[in-house]
């Protein structure tokens, strides 16, 4: 019998208004905190083995604490996803993109917002919680805005360590779409397989009506086979219920036949790389799942000019910087396979780095990534976090055969270094931070940003 008027995991905010949540982590066991919550006049916990403490409290014994504060999240906020259509897109590259190919589809025809790594977008509100997918306490908040803004629709990235970490367990979702796998965060899940299962995960509990999944790899065969209500699509021209035919590219423009059952879409792109036209397919399939007229459809796509921090290009005229968020090999291989098409007879030049605590088996795999596209790599800093930042880029060193190469640790300077050894028509891909508004410096935000950075240097407005 307790009034409760706030939820939180972090025990420093608890007083006797809040229930706190005892979460077990990888290092530090949330009963460890709980006595700092009780201290500072907390009344409720929920935890997963009992406290001991001489304050009359209210403990609530689960077998899973995580699980439990997100459903306690969702019914403290009136269970807001039950009064929305949710649309969840996971998969390793793309996630970001086909969410919001998916939102300037369905805004057309509906109030939409958008969760993902870029924050979070409704109305004429943004939020920035620097994760991919909210903890639930205040991913529930939000939603709870979103339906007293009138939202009818969100669209969420669903990042696989919110899936293991049971962000999700409050949110019923119409639609889930699969784009692909490829290898990242083997920090935290040690090998492919788990990081696989942690994806897969999501389609087999079955707390969704429908699913979209890309065939265009192995893993997305698999999740095709095991999820329900499956419309499958493909870029490659794969035996899917919805494919991508006829793709033609230009400088500054794509198009290609969007091929389905009930007849086919010409799409125009303003937006390059064949993995953007994986990431329509993957959009196209699910406007259609939603109900959306193919008119719509084409309109949403083709009035959208691009995502924030992928593959955005900057010119002065002489020099191209092109920026794009690729932090994963098979992301920054997308990109500067791209780039060198555009590039042609020019140069093109790479300028990377690789956060600290984090994968460390892709650093070696990015640069031979780099060297077997770009003419010359510049070596830089992205987010060392508690790492040297020399040591993140020799790592990345260990995957050179060729002396191509140079480390400028100064991401400013690495620019620089990039635009004083390119000539017209040459092109320079910065990669990595994409739309981050920081530096992630021995546990510092250090305020950064790289279309700044890109103006200055280029000397453009």
């Amino acid at each position: 019998n307790r009034q409760v008027f706030n939820l939180s995991n972090i025990a420093q905010e608890c007083d006797s208004g809040y229930i706190f949540f005892c979460l077990n982590g990888r290092q530090n066991k949330g009963n460890d905190w709980a006595n700092v919550a009780i201290e500072n006049g907390c009344k409720v916990i929920v935890c997963e083995q009992s406290v001991t403490t001489n304050k009359k409290i209210t403990q609530i014994i689960v077998k899973n604490a995580r699980i439990a504060m997100s459903q306690i999240a969702s019914i403290f906020y009136g269970n807001p996803a039950s009064k929305l259509k949710i649309i969840g897109v996971t998969g390793t590259n793309g996630k970001t993109t086909t969410t919001n190919m998916i939102a300037s589809v369905l805004k057309q025809q509906y109030k939409v917002g958008i969760i993902g790594t870029n924050g979070i977008f409704y109305r004429d509100k943004f939020l920035d919680v620097n994760l991919t997918t909210p903890d639930p306490i205040i991913l529930q908040k939000v939603l709870k805005d979103m339906v007293d803004c009138g939202v009818e629709y969100v669209i969420m990235e669903y990042s696989a360590h919110a899936i293991i970490l049971q962000k999700l367990w409050g949110v019923t979702t119409d639609i889930i779409a699969f784009t692909n796998l490829s290898q990242d965060h083997l920090d935290y899940f040690e090998n492919m397989d788990n990081y696989f299962n942690a994806k897969k995960q999501i389609f087999e509990q079955g707390n969704y009506n429908k699913s979209v999944v890309c065939i265009d790899t192995s893993y997305g065969k698999k999740i095709a086979e095991i999820s329900k209500n499956c419309t499958t699509c493909s870029a490659n021209q794969y035996k899917a219920d919805i494919i991508a035919l006829n793709v033609e590219h230009t400088t500054n423009s794509q198009s290609f036949d969007a091929l389905t059952k009930s007849g086919s879409l010409k799409i125009n792109l303003k937006m390059l790389g064949s993995f953007n036209i994986q990431n329509a397919i993957v959009a196209i399939s699910v406007c259609i799942n939603c109900g959306m007229a193919f008119d719509l459809i084409i309109k949403g796509l083709e009035s959208l000019n691009g995502v924030d921090g992928r593959f955005e290009c900057y010119s002065n005229g002489n020099n191209t910087v092109i920026l794009d968020f690729a932090h994963t090999p098979d992301g920054l291989e997308n990109v500067l396979k791209t780039a060198k098409d555009i590039a042609g007879k020019h140069k093109l030049i790479s300028v990377f780095g690789c956060g600290g605590n984090r994968d460390r088996e892709k650093r070696k795999l990015m640069g031979a990534i780099s060297e077997q596209y770009a003419d010359f790599t510049i070596v830089t800093t992205d987010n060392p976090r508690f790492e040297d930042n020399y040591d993140i880029a020799t790592e990345i060193c260990k995957g050179f055969t060729k002396n191509k190469w140079q480390i400028v640790l100064d991401r400013g300077q690495a620019l620089r270094e990039a635009l004083n050894m390119s000539k017209k028509g040459d092109i320079i891909v910065l990669a990595g931070k994409g739309a981050e508004k920081y530096m992630d410096i021995n546990g510092l935000k250090v305020d950064w940003c790289e279309r700044t950075l890109i103006k200055k240097v280029l000397n453009i407005v």
